[in-house]
């Protein structure tokens, strides 16, 4: 999800001279970090899907080297 994606989904407005999401209230904030934990654990399951796709191969290959 790219930033203007984003913006329409929460209805936020970038400031382009501050660089800056204006919130208008707690609502809004609360959104923005729900949204930040979701990145945060899909990246998480990346990188322990990636671990155990290595692991899967090391184990693949030891099985086919003994036979």
């Amino acid at each position: 999800m790219n930033e203007e994606q984003l913006s329409v989904v929460l209805g936020t407005i970038s400031e382009p001279v501050k660089n800056v999401y204006k919130l208008r209230s707690r609502k809004e904030v609360d959104e923005i970090q729900r949204l930040i934990r979701i990145f945060k654990i899909n990246e998480e399951q990346k990188i322990k899907h990636k671990m155990l796709a290595i692991k899967n191969l090391a184990t693949m290959k030891v099985v086919y080297s003994n036979n």
